[in-house]
């Protein structure tokens, strides 16, 4: 009797300990996790703050900068929730609210187009990022269909603006130096780009603005051709009369 009163004994203990460790390790696996969940938050809040800080405030309206701010900041209130240290989310706390504050203040974005082809390729490789947010947003239901649909559409007008803003800058420069027809390759690049891209419209008035520019510079560049032609042969005239008069010169000399 008193061995099998034992033998319980040692039992319940050993179960005791293997519930005790159970239970240990579960405590550490959900720590662990927890800690894991708060580097990932913490990496998509600092994605955030990277497309604010580097995507050119006019590519984007006020309502998807706000929107954006916004999963800053809710990023940040979630690490908190789930144990972050305070000291250490609270810098970055009041640079979320500081730059949300600021997107809601401002009515207009001060619009600095892109020139530069590396730079644009930076633009579109955040705006691509964005993209990805917002359909991550999107299928796990954070964000209503129509809104999602909304943002995207933004941004494919972005992509498109920085290729725009690029070639404009070039044709520009072309026209100034006095390469008409560079200019015109150019202005057909932003017909192509907009024309990629023209949902509803609304590239129209650009695309005939466009249009017009291409057919006034094509007329300058006939028109310097012509006068080119003619003054080429003007100087063929000259010569042949050169040639003439020297035959003649030869003749009455002989």
């Amino acid at each position: 009797m008193v061995i099998v009163i034992v033998l319980v004994g040692i039992f319940i203990v050993a179960l005791g300990l293997m519930l005790f460790v159970f239970a240990h390790q579960q405590n550490e696996k959900k720590k662990i996790e927890i800690q894991r969940r708060i580097r990932t938050l913490a990496d998509r809040g600092r994605q955030m703050q990277i497309l604010l800080d580097e995507l050119p405030p006019h590519y984007l309206s006020q309502d998807l900068r706000v929107f954006i701010a916004s999963q800053w900041l809710d990023l940040l209130h979630e690490q908190k929730q789930l144990g972050a240290k305070e000291s250490k989310l609270k810098p970055e706390m009041e640079a979320a609210q500081n730059k949300l504050d600021e997107i809601r203040s401002s009515n207009q974005a001060k619009e600095e187009p892109v020139t530069d082809i590396q730079v644009a390729n930076g633009v579109r490789r955040n705006l691509k990022q964005l993209n990805k947010v917002i359909v991550s947003l999107y299928q796990d239901k954070k964000i209503a269909h129509r809104i999602a649909q909304t943002y995207l559409n933004e941004i494919k007008q972005g992509f498109t603006q920085t290729m725009v803003e690029v070639f404009r800058a070039s044709a520009r420069k072309a026209e100034a130096e006095g390469n008409l027809r560079i200019a015109v390759v150019h202005y057909k690049r932003i017909m192509s780009e907009l024309n990629r891209n023209n949902p509803s419209g609304v590239h129209n008035q650009n695309l005939l603005e466009c249009r017009k520019t291409i057919q006034d510079l094509e007329e300058q560049i006939a028109l310097e051709s012509e006068n080119t032609d003619n003054e080429l042969a003007e100087s063929v005239d000259e010569m042949m009369e050169e040639e003439e008069s020297w035959k003649k010169k030869q003749v009455y000399d002989d």
